[in-house]
This record gives C-alpha cells, sequence and structure tokens, in this order.
C-alpha cells in the first residue's frame, strides 16, 4: 500500500518513494477577475477552496510559514471537498484558489492553465511511502512491485533517500 507521513506500523516494512509540497493555485482568469493575492491575508478577499479530512472532518490547514504563536488566518470557505480532483476542476473552471500537491498540478503549471500563488509564504513538505508486510526476505513480487513503485511515482523528483532503500532492500 502507498501512504503519506513517516510509516507508524513496525510490522510494515517500508520504503520512501519520495517527497512533494502543496501549492495555492488559481487558473489565469480567476486571478485576472479577482486579482493576485500577495501575502497571505489577501486571501480574505478570495474564493477559497478547502480539503476536509473525512477522519476528523477537520479543514486541511493551508500551509503558510508562521512564527511561533502566530494565529492561523481564518480564510473564507467558497467550497469543501475530500479529494483532489474536485478541488483542481474548480480551479481550472476560475471558481477560486485551492492547496493541492505539487505533483497535481505540475503539468497544469507548466501548460499555464493554473498559476500558483504566495510561493514565498509556504512551508510544508510531505512523503509518499510504499508499506508491506514485514518478512526477512520479500518475495520477489513484492520486491520487484516495490522497485517498479520508486522508480516511476517520483520520476521527476528523484529522492536519494529511494535509491539509497533500494540498495538496502535487495
Amino acid at each position: 500500500m502507498v501512504r503519506t507521513g513517516a510509516p507508524v506500523d513496525s510490522r510494515l516494512s517500508a520504503r520512501r518513494l519520495g517527497t512533494f509540497t502543496r501549492l495555492l493555485v488559481a487558473s489565469p482568469e480567476y486571478l485576472a477577475r479577482c486579482g493576485t493575492p500577495r501575502q497571505p491575508l489577501d486571501l480574505l478577499q478570495h474564493a477559497c477552496l478547502h480539503y476536509r479530512y473525512s477522519t476528523s472532518g477537520k479543514l486541511e490547514p493551508w500551509p503558510f510559514r508562521r512564527e511561533p504563536g502566530a494565529t492561523e488566518i481564518p480564510l473564507p470557505v467558497t467550497m469543501i471537498c475530500n479529494n483532489i480532483e474536485t478541488r483542481l476542476c474548480f480551479a481550472l473552471q476560475g471558481r477560486g484558489i485551492a492547496c493541492l500537491p505539487d505533483f497535481s498540478v505540475s503539468a497544469l503549471l507548466t501548460a499555464g492553465h493554473l498559476h500558483s500563488v504566495l510561493d514565498d509564504h509556504l512551508d510544508w513538505t510531505g512523503e509518499f511511502n510504499v508499506l508491506w508486510p514485514a518478512s526477512k526476505h520479500p518475495s520477489p513480487k513484492v520486491r520487484a512491485f516495490v522497485d517498479f513503485l520508486c522508480a516511476r511515482v517520483f520520476p521527476y523528483k528523484r529522492d536519494q533517500s529511494c535509491m539509497l532503500a533500494a540498495a538496502a532492500v535487495a
């Protein structure tokens, strides 16, 4: 299985696939119509497209760099969903600014369909790991599958830990 975050179950073996960040993105049409935010407080005047955790019901906080003790900005809630695809669709349609993982928007940013905003104010990195039942000698099928994922999940961001872990599994 593939999971985000550091593995916590010691009964599983894990190998890091790579890291990702989250970006704030909007369509060029939205930014032309509503303006480009220059600082996080500017978002108070924008449509913000949010993610709600299905396990806790809480909204995902946006990854702003904050000084210790600083309060969280009470962002407007224009839309809430529990998946990447819906937020991406709404952002592409010019309905607001969405906080999305970089791997889900990199091609759209390159093509100019989306623009990132407030990059200098964001500070967050996540990781993907592949997990499987621990054993002294993993089956060749498991090893081949893990190697396949490690080589292809983050091809644009080769992560040294993936290559180092490959030597440990082999």
